[in-house]
């Protein structure tokens, strides 16, 4: 199957395939739901975590950025007793490419960097890089055709820098490490999922603005969006144990809680970091629907055409852009993500106005990625008023399923 089918978080694993049946967490201990329509949407959710053996699975749907259903049912931690919340952040996984590229649109209307700016004109004072990459785009980076590696090698996916100037300096020294070698491909030629690339493009933006990805993405995301019940890293109990969940990752047969630090280095927190909820996902999602229809607050119409313009592989900056989808049957815009620890996907249907998010705290890739994409293909049994464009009249969202 075509790597572009899927693309499976952080380590960008092509999972499509058999089912491995494991233990299962136990009985429901809890479930919530919101919004008139939700007893739909949470049978959908309590079967499909059931089915796939998940500790727990969440969606959100909203029509017109206004929420129409959502619910939730498993537990923050397996075999702890305690439920799951709408309010719950989840990991996102590799979905924070598209907030690392949605950035930088920022600072190129900005005039800060521009989409043709090459890795040279940036790094090649301060970084001794093999000459293949002085030519590479912000625009190659960001579309996974810059000829750049999957991954970093052990000793950086080892490493933990904290946020500050140690975390930027690590940074630098990993993407240094890479552009001392020759691209993988060349550049521009072929499709190559990487989470290097996405590093490397924020280490150009940290440059020319002489601040932190992180800061980036507070200032020229988050803010003007307002979203505020996100962060960097997993999500962290704050007041007391199990105030927030942990993630899972599968051993053989056995499903292991994952202590609340664990992550991928922060090193390329740049293609998978971040953590936020449902309702954030959904707030964000929603504005790349505006700007698809060239109503969006954040940017221009021009910058959203250019983030959702696919090069090769039907993937554009951040975003995986499908003209007819097998979920859905009309157009979609969507990406997915994993640490192996959460599972997080989001889709935009633009001719529906909708956006559907879904998250498990449950790396199970071949269980959760099925899950996620099933209660996609449910979307029309949820929704409880006219759907916008393209919506119907008898209270049910028409996603041509």
């Amino acid at each position: 199957m075509k790597k572009r089918v899927v693309l499976l978080g952080v380590m960008a694993a092509v999972i499509f395939g058999g089912i491995v049946m494991i233990a299962s967490d136990g009985p429901h201990v809890a479930a919530e739901v919101a919004h008139t329509g939700d007893a739909r949407l949470l049978e959908s959710v309590r079967e499909l975590r059931a089915k796939h053996s998940l500790v727990g699975l969440a969606a959100m749907v909203t029509v017109d950025g206004e929420p129409v259903a959502s619910a939730v049912d498993g537990q923050r931690k397996r075999k702890s007793g305690v439920a799951l919340e709408l309010g719950d952040r989840f990991h996102l996984g590799s979905i924070t490419k598209s907030f690392t590229a949605t950035m930088i649109a920022r600072l190129i209307e900005q005039e800060k960097i521009d989409w043709t700016t090459t890795v040279g004109e940036v790094l090649g004072d301060e970084i001794e890089m093999h000459p293949d990459w002085n030519e590479v785009t912000i625009e190659q980076l960001l579309t996974h055709t810059s000829g750049a590696p999957a991954n970093f090698s052990l000793g950086v996916r080892l490493q933990t820098p904290p946020e500050g100037d140690e975390r930027v300096a690590a940074r630098k020294t990993a993407v240094a490490d890479i552009l001392a070698e020759k691209p993988e491909s060349q550049p521009g030629s072929q499709f190559a999922y990487s989470n290097v690339g996405y590093t490397v493009a924020a280490v150009i933006a940290e440059t020319v603005t002489d601040s932190s990805w992180e800061e980036l993405i507070r200032q020229e995301v988050f803010e003007p969006l307002q979203i505020t019940e996100a962060g960097f890293g997993p999500p962290k109990s704050e007041k007391g144990e199990l105030e927030q969940p942990v993630g899972h990752r599968k051993l053989l047969l056995f499903k292991l809680a994952m202590g609340e630090d664990a992550d991928n280095t922060p090193i390329m927190g740049p293609a998978g970091s971040l953590h936020m909820t449902l309702a954030d996902l959904c707030t964000y999602a929603d504005e790349h629907r505006l700007g698809e229809q060239g109503t969006g607050r954040l940017l221009s119409a021009e910058s959203y055409k250019r983030l959702h313009t696919p090069k090769l592989d039907d993937y554009a900056c951040g975003w995986v852009v499908k003209t007819k989808s097998p979920w859905t049957g009309g157009p979609v815009i969507w990406h997915n993500g994993s640490n192996t620890m959460w599972y997080a996907l989001v889709t935009i249907l633009p001719e529906q106005n909708a956006v559907i998010a879904v998250a498990a705290n449950d790396g199970d890739l071949k269980e959760a990625q099925p899950a996620a994409i099933e209660l996609v293909q449910r979307g029309g049994e949820w929704g409880d008023r006219d759907c916008g464009r393209g919506g119907r009249r008898d209270g049910r969202a028409r996603f041509d399923v």
